[in-house]
């Protein structure tokens, strides 16, 4: 991935976000830019809270901050610190290790990596937009197919299954899923979360892929024997294998990885809004727990929003 944020220097965002107060101001204006609504009782109006920036319910007088209910939910460090990750995970062309954020913060590793997922949290597609057009799918594996441990061979391999739209000569998005097979069932579940209705795809012939048939109406199956090729999928897929190894080496949370990759390669045209755009959605996403990250709970809170109904 070429690098395509030149524009967002670290100069300027260290003048924009000097310290944390500038960065509570900017989460008090994104979050109630378009008005305020009760956590806990959805009321509208508020005062002013017992510290700055804080907003109370004139109903049932709860109080909240500007970082409750978001993804900087109780963050164990400075909050511009916590913008500056913020930062680099979506400015940097390849991304950034939570080990090089604890070199360049001076925070603990483990405290950078837990932050620095809950970011890649932001990342994951809301699918709103699909593929269209024509589209490619493929899949691939990553990791070790066996292993020793204890004394006893275990098979670490992660399935990949990945979609292109094509554009023209090149690609315009790209999605990936971890996948427990590539069987018939877990094939459609890719396409119904990723691909739109009226769609020209081309895929391998592999039995699982001729499940396609039964929601697409223009799906052509390619023969690897006879040397027919994806090359553009073939060519995607290798730039991501290289950029999980080369930045992640063995990934259990594979799929927050994946979600990384697509989201910055969806949005290669931005340059300095992908910043703000990353921050907004880290404040318009519920907090996240520990517990719930490595076990990849799902998203069960209903918090609503000055947009809620």
């Amino acid at each position: 991935m070429e690098a395509k944020y030149k524009s967002v220097s670290l100069s300027d965002f260290q003048k924009r976000f000097p310290d944390d107060e500038s960065c509570l101001k900017y989460l008090t204006e994104k979050k109630w830019e378009n008005g305020f609504k009760c956590h806990r009782c959805g009321h509208q109006h508020f005062c002013r809270g017992r510290k700055k920036y804080y907003r109370q319910c004139t109903a049932c007088r709860y109080q909240e901050s500007p970082t409750a209910n978001t993804l900087f939910h109780k963050v164990k460090f400075s909050l511009q610190k916590a913008f500056t990750i913020v930062y680099f995970v979506s400015t940097n062309k390849k991304g950034i290790s939570s080990t090089e954020l604890s070199r360049k913060l001076q925070i603990r590793q483990k405290t950078c990596w837990l932050f620095r997922v809950k970011v890649l949290q932001a990342m994951k597609s809301k699918k709103n937009v699909g593929l269209f057009g024509r589209v490619e799918i493929s899949d691939f594996e990553l990791g070790h197919k066996r292993v020793a441990i204890n004394g006893n061979t275990v098979t670490l391999v992660k399935q990949v299954i990945i979609g292109i739209e094509k554009w023209k000569k090149g690609v315009s998005h790209i999605y990936a899923k971890v996948t427990i097979s590539k069987n018939g069932r877990e094939i459609l579940n890719f396409a119904n979360s990723y691909i739109q209705g009226d769609t020209a795809i081309k895929c391998y012939g592999n039995p699982g892929y001729r499940k396609l048939n039964d929601i697409f109406t223009d799906v052509k199956f390619l023969k690897k024997s006879e040397g027919q090729i994806l090359p553009l999928s073939n060519r995607v897929s290798k730039g991501l294998k290289a950029w999980l190894r080369g930045m992640h080496g063995h990934a259990e949370l594979m799929q927050y990885y994946l979600d990384e990759y697509c989201y910055r390669f969806n949005r290669n045209r931005m340059k300095a809004e992908i910043f703000d755009h990353l921050l907004e959605r880290m404040i318009n996403h519920p907090p996240r727990t520990y517990k719930e990250i490595i076990t990849y709970a799902p998203i069960s809170r209903n918090i609503p929003t000055a947009n809620s109904s």
